[in-house]
């Protein structure tokens, strides 16, 4: 008998989820065939079994987090399943098919509404399928719908709190437990800026596109330089204010399983394009559960931005340890006075929330009106980037 225990994943990962098995008691698998996806950290990943032979016990059921070192299955090596009538005696787990790119999140929403991959075309990157197009495709057959003459708790649908969904709850709740939150907001007139990237995108079309996200990114990391307490975190245990020496920027993505904080690693030696390749890529990668654990570490302060979901304003809630995080909101034209006259402009609200510990208030202010000026002047930004 061979067992198999959740390994050392690095990265300073101790636990696991167990998010679904790809075989079941009595199936003959061959060495390196899929058999767990694990979800670790807020990344996804299909593990291989390191031995032949018939699945005897499976230890760990989907759903439960474990710590490295737990036995998740046993698998006896020393056996060979009886060979099946007119075939050969070869791996009988249930089939996947490899052509669809559908995360597992997505896989098991495709499972509980009754929806058959196979015949549902996906509209993410490269054609994979989203969240979206299941709820579509169960919508169109007439399922997935909770009933409205049925409104009480037990009658509606209910489903696990696992996953990334799980990750984001509990580091949600403990950085409103460890935080002491302050949102300050400014506005933000991005006129310029708007027909700025727009004559660089239609010079360049075969560039990366330029959105405002990498002006702001950039905007930030000048402001930062200038407010270094902005770009620290708080060492609780030895009772110290670090202030990072690097500019690491997370950016937020929503993905079908939920929020991933992909990081701009050394933002600061990158140019306006490269950053806009990056959080492509980034972005790209955590929609499609690709990323690598080093890219969802070390980031030293977050931008959230929903784009045209943004709405007005919100508070953002820091990602701690960080000690603070900028919410840029949806930009739209409203009438502003200029020189005692009404005029139409592109406005944007900006809100920084921050960890009251590590700074004040007038600091966070300072901070965002340095960003927003950047961001109102794009030639000025272009200059001291």
């Amino acid at each position: 008998m061979a067992e198999f225990k959740l390994p050392d994943l690095g990265e300073g990962v101790t636990e696991a989820e167990v998010d679904r098995w790809l075989v079941k008691e009595g199936d003959t698998i061959a060495e390196d065939d899929p058999l767990v996806e694990l979800i670790t950290d807020k990344a996804t990943a299909e593990v291989p079994s390191p031995f032949a032979g018939i699945v005897k016990k499976i230890h760990v059921e989907a759903g439960a987090v474990v710590p490295v070192g737990t036995v998740l299955v046993t698998i006896d090596s020393d056996s060979t399943a009886p060979e099946p009538p007119g075939s050969s005696p070869t791996h009988s787990a249930p089939a996947r098919d490899e052509a669809i790119q559908a995360m597992p999140p997505v896989r098991r929403l495709a499972r509980e509404l009754g929806v058959d991959l196979s015949a549902v075309t996906g509209s993410g990157p490269d054609g994979a399928i989203l969240r979206s197009d299941v709820v579509g495709a169960a919508a169109r057959a007439g399922r997935g719908q909770v009933s409205p003459a049925a409104p009480d708790m037990a009658a509606g649908r209910r489903e696990p709190l696992r996953g990334v969904r799980r990750v984001v709850a509990e580091r949600m709740a403990h950085a409103h437990q460890v935080v002491p939150p302050v949102t300050h907001v400014e506005e933000c007139d991005v006129t310029e800026l708007d027909a700025t990237r727009n004559l660089a995108n239609e010079r360049a079309p075969d560039q990366p596109r330029l959105t405002f996200l990498p002006f702001i990114v950039k905007a930030v990391i000048q402001g930062l330089k200038d407010h270094p307490a902005l770009n620290a975190s708080l060492d609780e245990d030895a009772g110290e204010i670090v202030y990072h020496d690097h500019y690491d920027i997370g950016v937020a993505v929503d993905t079908p399983s939920g929020l991933v904080v992909p990081v701009v690693h050394d933002a600061d030696k990158k140019r306006l394009r490269e950053i806009a390749a990056e959080i492509d890529r980034l972005a790209e990668a955590a929609r499609s559960g690709t990323l690598d654990m080093s890219e969802l570490r070390g980031g030293t302060f977050t931008v959230t931005s929903p784009g045209p979901f943004g709405g007005l304003m919100a508070t953002p809630i820091v990602f701690h340890p960080q000690s603070a995080i900028l919410g840029v909101h949806r930009a739209i034209e409203r009438p502003v006075v200029r020189d005692g006259q009404v005029v139409v402009r592109t406005m944007m609200n900006m809100s920084i929330t921050f960890d009251h510990r590590i700074l004040d208030g007038m600091t966070a202010a300072k901070f965002v009106l340095d960003v927003v000026k950047l961001l109102e002047h794009p030639a000025v930004l272009a200059l001291e980037a």
